[in-house]
């Protein structure tokens, strides 16, 4: 490439440079004032360079920012930002630079170096003065990776060295190197101004690796370098991602702020590299497998290791659909932040350490941010297939056929696979070898090899199409599907080397960029423009004696609608221009639009020729119409704000005379034309993309990205950016969602508050400011709402004034906290505020006047989080809860541990120490008394003496109480002796059998006796046992009659049972047991009769017949039937009895 194809635009719109009126006040005056006014800006604003055609298709290079000094803090306009803006904004600017930094730093372009490294390469080179010579020997030894934001957002930018320190074998050690380059750098985020919004240290101060395996965390050493950073890019959420080689992903927000902890993509190996040595601590390194690439994408990242091993990390969060992640594949993982218990409590344990993050391999609510790592088998399939593979893409899930994201691998035999993220459902593990050889690098009039292997790839922005370089210098761009090709161009007349860069500009061109040659845009027929961006920055840097990268910094950063492209001192835009402002403005157009805008200009002029130019475009029905709408669309897709004011006159200009026609007016009687509504929403989009483009903000976001990503997300990056009061003008501008306006609304007073100095106002002061801010009343109390009357009578949106509150209390405003958390009316935010506080008791008492045990138990559980773990902490635990929480946490607390204690595997302690430390010792003795009974058997006699030792405890607690507990103390110490008696029982006999544990006094004296069978010589003294334990116990004598005759009938001594019915001539309990025992186990007719025959009293006569029915001796229940003269008696006999002899005589006496 080696000329410049350039073509001239309408005169009109060079020499309208001048029309600088204002816009039409109706369509603009509702804004709030803090919104940036279009004429503030317009001094060194966007300017637009000419039109450049690629084929058909116009392309322009827009200026968005100049002489840019990177990192800088001071604007020219920020006189107009400290008068737009907070008095927080700008001082938050001015503290975000550490001094002592810059003063060990020294800046060339968006590459930072150590201050003793450029004078080491200054003095080893003998270079003094010239900037640009110790720029391109300093570029020599380093690389600055640079990444942009999606939709014109930030930009973060860090310098390494080019060699790495070696994670996985480097002697070195502390990420040192050979270079020299230092063991720390610093990653910045800046927005496209300069403006530095985060620094962020790396290796970070302190970091978890979190160990999948053992779901458990190690600390990472801290023996990484700048050198082990591989790529740094943004997700589409602006997300942040750091990559290392070792596969290590960090995550960040625009702040600065960890999301995610740090995780290994690929699979690590513990301690394979390493050995432990004195100076490392004796610690063994921890890393995982080195990678050959890395890619970020609008997703997350995916990584591409050296042993050909692949993963698909998805970074999500509370805005995705949790079935989504229910879905992965089954050999995901999820990694998923868990905040850290309250550090702001007086009494927070440094002991418990600083992890503020854990893994969970499941979880019930959603939580900010989380990631699936899905790992491919892509290793296997290289093996299988004797190839390896060389670039990666990424197709995000929204534009693949599987809804997950693939993966796409260039391959060493020139073709190209993709991997499905779902490998284990998918056929052949998900992978497929799209075999494109004979599609791509086919050679057809190129001469070049049809094996090229392919070594970069880039989706387009509607993933339509895939843009593939070989290593033979030719540009392919194929259909996603592979089933088209759509353009082959070859590069090597240029530059046999790859590019350094490669990104589409829109979705109908791709750009490239090499090093000392500029960047090369390549349309769809295989027209191409160059723009030598070196060759500019070096002619602007003598004209303006600015210093400037000697290699030419450029990088690109890929758009949805053009490609941002960022130098040493600019920021541009490539973009196709957009058809309706090539119809406007294209020489001799004859567009509704052109000759509108032609009107227009003429009719500012003063020509007479304007009025008749607009009535020959009313002269056809509808022409008007169209010519406003193209005015209106033209004027949304321009940069330059003059441009932008003429467009909307000329369509101002339209509307005056649609007004005029009556057939236009009796459309929409009523109401404002479609043409009117579009009029209004165009300025106000105009005023917010003007606002945020300032140099103040930094935003690059063009008209389609404010389409894409909607005001509510304009609204939440500019938050996000540290620009709340911004964010809070638009959303009032815009009229957006009463939860949207009230959030940004907080966090603009979360950001005054926490930028008060202590003495500049008092806490009263500071929170009524605050008040004021979040009910969007401005200085003399009035609602600066228009819907002031929806916004009086609707309930505030829960959580904002506890978000101030915290806010206010991490900035060492206690008492603004206390002030503002009581008006906050939302009980779960509130005791949510009260929580992160360290008001435990105070969030208890919020959470029990609300009636939710859900928060009463969250306030008990973080309560006990926030204590050390230790006794001193358990004591105050319960002290605290019983003492300072409110009745229903206690009894909820109370309740919990009791149902707790209860359990076989539950510890008993808790709440007996409740229970004594509320003066209930009933309660406190039961608990330890049942839990007794609870105990499981050990090895020997361990369980019973568990119990005595538990038993006896109870008695102390009972004989405290006092009278109240005297029949518990009473029964508890009946059990012990009991127990006592059972122990020395099984000692004295030599068997469990004698005493059974845990039995009763019954079961005890019933054992006993029956193990008389078992030692008949030891029976007598048995039976003295017996009598000595139910005498002792207070057994009446009718129950242990009962208690032998069962225990010598089980246990078969049956003459010893006769022995004791002959030892009384009539037992207290009488001969029916006897007998029935008897009967029961099935004895003799004369060992029956035995105890039968005795029964002779008048009483026994039934109880005679009965025994002698149950026992089957019919003759001797007919005669006992027949002496008693009871006909029924004999019919019952007749009618049970199967002898025929019996039945005979039954009719015989019945007949009589």
């Amino acid at each position: 490439p080696n000329s410049d194809v350039t073509f001239s635009v309408n005169n009109n719109m060079k020499n309208n440079n001048n029309n600088t009126a204002a816009l039409n006040t109706a369509s603009m005056s509702q804004t709030t004032g803090s919104i940036v006014e279009p004429s503030s800006i317009m001094a060194g604003g966007p300017s637009e360079s000419p039109w450049q055609d690629l084929g058909d298709l116009p392309y322009r290079r827009v200026h968005l920012y100049s002489n840019i000094t990177w990192g800088s803090t001071s604007h020219r306009n920020i006189s107009q930002l400290k008068e737009q803006q907070l008095q927080f904004e700008s001082k938050q600017s001015s503290q975000n630079t550490n001094s002592e930094e810059e003063m060990n730093e020294e800046r060339f372009g968006l590459s930072w170096y150590p201050k003793s490294y450029v004078d080491a390469v200054r003095s080893h080179q003998n270079v003094s003065g010239d900037a640009s010579e110790v720029a391109r020997l300093l570029s020599t030894t380093t690389t600055t990776l640079v990444a942009g934001c999606p939709n014109g957002g930030p930009i973060a930018a860090v310098t390494i060295p080019l060699l790495s320190s070696g994670i996985s074998g480097s002697a070195s050690g502390g990420g040192m190197g050979s270079s020299g380059f230092g063991s720390k750098t610093t990653i910045r985020v800046m927005n496209n101004a300069g403006s530095i919004l985060a620094k962020i240290p790396f290796p970070p101060p302190k970091q978890e690796l979190l160990d999948l395996s053992s779901t458990s965390t190690a600390t990472v050493m801290q023996y990484r370098g700048p050198g082990d950073i591989l790529t740094i890019g943004f997700t589409s959420r602006c997300v942040l991602v750091v990559v290392l080689r070792d596969s290590l992903t960090l995550c960040y927000d625009l702040s600065g702020k960890s999301v995610l902890p740090a995780f290994f993509a690929l699979k690590f190996n513990s301690g394979s590299h390493h050995k432990s040595s004195p100076s490392r601590g004796g610690k063994v390194n921890m890393s995982g497998t080195e990678l050959l690439e890395a890619r970020v994408y609008d997703g997350g990242v995916a990584v591409l290791g050296v042993d050909m091993n692949s993963a698909i990390v998805e970074l999500l969060d509370e805005h995705d659909d949790p079935s989504y992640a229910d879905g992965m594949d089954i050999s995901s993982r999820r990694i998923v932040p868990k905040s850290s218990t309250s550090s702001s409590s007086p009494d927070h344990d440094p002991n418990r350490g600083d992890d503020a993050y854990s893994v969970s391999p499941f979880f019930l609510a959603t939580p900010p941010h989380y990631a699936i790592i899905t790992p491919l088998p892509t290793a296997m399939f290289a093996r299988s297939k004797h190839l390896s593979f060389g670039c990666i893409a990424v197709l995000p899930r929204q534009y693949s056929p599987s809804g997950r994201p693939e993966l796409f691998l260039s391959t060493s035999d020139g073709s190209v696979c993709f991997a499905e993220a779902n490998p284990s459902t998918s056929p052949n593990n998900g992978l497929t070898d799209v075999d494109c050889r004979s599609r791509i690098n086919d050679g057809e009039g190129m001469g070049s090899s049809p094996s090229a292997p392919i070594i970069s790839m880039a989706f387009a922005p509607n993933g339509r199409f895939l843009a593939c370089f070989s290593s033979n210098s030719v540009l392919t761009v194929v259909s996603t599907t592979f089933e088209s090709k759509v353009l082959e161009f070859n590069t090597s007349s240029g530059s046999s080397s790859p590019p350094r860069s490669m990104a589409w500009c829109g979705e109908d061109s791709v750009v490239l960029h090499w090093k000392n040659l500029g960047v090369l845009l390549v349309g769809p027929y295989g027209d191409w423009l160059r723009f030598p961006y070196g060759e500019d920055e070096m002619v602007t840097a003598a004209a303006t004696g600015s210093r400037v990268h000697g290699d030419s910094e450029v990088y690109l950063v890929q758009e949805m609608d053009c490609c941002r492209v960022l130098t040493s001192s600019v920021v541009e835009l490539l973009q196709r221009v957009p058809p309706g402002t090539a119809d406007l403005l294209r020489i001799g157009s004859i567009e509704p639009g052109a000759l509108l805008l032609d009107a227009s200009d003429a009719f500012d002029s003063g020509s007479s020729n304007a009025d008749e130019a607009a009535r020959s475009i009313t002269a056809r029905e509808g022409l008007l119409t169209e010519a406003i709408l193209d005015c209106v669309a033209a004027a949304v897709g321009e940069f330059d704000v003059r441009v932008q004011k003429r467009m909307l006159r000329a369509a101002s200009y339209g509307l005056h005379f649609a007004c005029k026609d009556e057939t236009y007016r009796n459309k929409n009687p009523g109401r404002p034309s479609h043409e009117a509504v579009a009029f209004v929403r165009a300025s106000r989009k105009l005023r917010v993309l003007n606002a945020i483009r300032c140099q103040g903000i930094g935003f690059a976001m063009t008209s389609t990205q404010y389409d894409a990503v909607m005001p509510k997300g304009v609204v939440a990056r500019l938050m996000t950016a540290g620009r709340p009061s911004l964010a809070a003008s638009i959303s009032e501008y815009l009229k957006l969602g009463r939860r949207v306006r009230d959030y940004a609304r907080a966090m603009k007073a979360s950001a005054f508050v926490s930028s008060q100095p202590e003495s500049s106002m008092t806490d009263s002061q500071i929170a009524e400011e605050a008040i004021r801010i979040i009910q969007g009343k401005g200085k003399g109390g009035k609602n600066t709402n228009d819907e002031e009357e929806d916004s009086l009578s609707s309930p505030p949106s829960s959580g904002m004034y506890a978000s101030v509150a915290l806010a206010a209390h991490n900035s060492g405003r206690k008492g603004v906290a206390d002030l503002l958390i009581m008006l906050e009316e939302s009980p779960e935010d509130k005791v949510h505020a009260l929580l992160t506080i360290g008001a435990y008791a105070d969030a208890a008492a919020v959470a029990a006047k609300a009636r939710d045990s859900n928060l009463i138990y969250t306030t008990i559980c973080a309560y006990e989080g926030g204590l050390p773990n230790n006794e001193e902490g358990k004591s105050l635990y319960f002290s605290g809860i019983i003492n300072k929480f409110p009745t229903e946490a206690v009894n909820m607390f109370t309740s919990y541990y009791c149902r707790l204690g209860t359990l076989a595997v539950g510890d008993a302690n808790p709440a007996v120490n409740i229970f004594l430390r509320r003066q209930k010792h009933t309660e406190a003795g039961l608990m330890i008394a049942k839990k007794a009974l609870l105990v499981e058997s050990t090895e020997g006699n361990q369980r019973e003496k568990q119990k005595v030792e538990m038993l006896k405890d109870a008695s102390k607690i009972f004989d405290v109480g006092g009278k109240d507990c005297a029949f518990q103390k009473a029964c508890v110490d009946e059990q012990i002796q009991l127990m006592t008696e059972q122990e020395q029982l099984r000692l004295a006999y030599g068997s469990n059998e004698v005493a059974p544990p845990s039995s009763s006094v019954t079961s005890t004296i019933i054992s006993i006796l029956k193990y008389g069978a078992v030692d008949q010589r030891s029976a007598h003294k048995l039976n003295s046992d017996a009598e000595r334990i139910a005498k002792k116990f207070k057994v009446p004598e009718k129950r242990l009659w009962h208690m032998k005759v069962r225990a010598f009938s089980e246990s078969g001594q049956w003459a010893v049972l006769r022995n004791f019915c002959d030892s009384r001539a009539k037992p207290p309990i009488g001969m029916k047991p006897f007998a029935l025992a008897a009967i029961k186990w099935k004895q003799q007719e004369a060992e029956i009769m035995h105890y039968v025959s005795r029964m002779q009293d008048k009483t026994d006569a039934d109880d005679r017949y009965d025994l002698l029915c149950e026992a089957g001796l019919w003759k001797k229940a007919l005669e006992e039937a027949v002496k008693q003269g009871d006909g029924r008696k004999i019919a019952n006999v007749r009618s049970l009895c199967n002898n025929p002899d019996v039945q005979r005589l039954c009719d015989k006496y019945i007949s009589r």
